[in-house]
């Protein structure tokens, strides 16, 4: 019974004749870097005890340097130090997860009227009487740099993303368009992924127009294809924290553009690239608004919206003809 009092004795013994001359008798220590690998910690526990005016000193010993506070302040140093200790430690507090819609899948049906437009015009099937004659509707459609920047016949940068050259670039275009209209819907539910796939599409042809110095004729719905890829990239890069993870999905739609977006003789490179940067301000912005809780168009309303500027957009084209 008695060894344990005699060994307290004699380690406190120990530290006392340890004990630099310069410091007062009832000076103690609070903190080490015997006890973090870290000397930035040791000179962050200097500060908070500067903020929280705790008089201290740092004495070496043995290699080590140990942090001394008077004995009356001892407590209030230790509690300062372990708050900040477990508030540094903490993990930050992570943002509220975006929703995920079902039935995304059936974003794909509103590719097939594609089908059937495409159908129409290469002469498949019957064209409606109401409809002008389909050997009209390419050129009436075609994003033609010449006519939008003299004539303003902005409606091509709509138009022009429901017509394609041959079977094989409709093909190609609804089926990666469904991937990843299927994706982007996940995120924004179908109605607004239907609109932000639209808008990108539309922005980046109308971009294209805008910075080509030269006349270039333009079609399909590739350029709509790469702002849905940019949509998705957007908005999970406001998803992660930090900005490295945040650069990922942007490496990825890079990398699909690489991939899906170079190849063919008559690829239109600038109309993918721009349709990119466009769905991917488009998508960053979505994200930044459903975590903000601010106000935009309904799943319906945005699937209506998409509907109508289609719709209006081919209006103006057959009115042109026809004037």
């Amino acid at each position: 019974m008695r060894t344990q009092p005699r060994a307290f004795a004699f380690s406190r013994y120990w530290r006392l004749r340890r004990r630099p001359n310069s410091l007062p008798l009832d000076w103690r220590p609070v903190a080490s870097t015997q006890g973090t690998t870290r000397y930035t910690r040791f000179r962050e526990w200097l500060l908070v005890l500067n903020a929280c005016g705790i008089p201290h000193q740092t004495i070496q010993l043995s290699g080590r340097e140990y942090i001394y506070v008077p004995a009356l302040l001892e407590n209030n140093a230790l509690i300062e130090l372990g708050a900040f200790v477990k508030e540094s430690t903490s993990p930050a507090p992570q943002p509220p997860p975006l929703p995920v819609y079902p039935h995304a899948f059936l974003v794909a049906l509103a590719l097939l009227p594609s089908i059937l437009w495409h159908g129409w015009r290469v002469g498949w099937w019957h064209t409606p009487l109401w409809l002008p004659a389909a050997e009209t509707w390419n050129a009436a459609g075609i994003l033609d740099a010449v006519r939008v920047r003299v004539f303003n016949e902005w409606y091509r940068t709509v138009t022009a993303l429901t017509l394609h050259a041959s079977l094989t670039h409709l093909c190609g275009n609804v089926a990666f368009g469904s991937i990843f209209l299927t994706l982007l819907a996940r995120l924004t539910g179908i109605g607004r992924a239907l609109w932000l796939t639209l808008l990108g599409g539309a922005l980046g042809n109308g971009l294209t127009v805008l910075l080509r110095p030269r006349p270039v004729l333009s079609l399909g719905f590739s350029t709509a294809l790469f702002a849905s890829i940019g949509a998705v990239s957007g908005y999970m890069a406001c998803q992660q924290q930090g900005r490295r993870k945040a650069m990922l999905p942007v490496a990825a739609a890079a990398a699909l553009l690489a991939m899906l977006g170079t190849e063919g003789d008559n690829t239109d490179y600038a109309a993918h690239l721009a349709g990119l940067g466009c769905g991917l301000v488009l998508g960053a912005f979505e994200a930044w608004r459903v975590r903000n809780n601010r106000a935009g168009l309904g799943q319906w309303w945005a699937g209506a919206a998409t509907a109508l500027i289609v719709a209006v957009a081919w209006w103006r084209a057959f009115s042109a003809i026809g004037g």
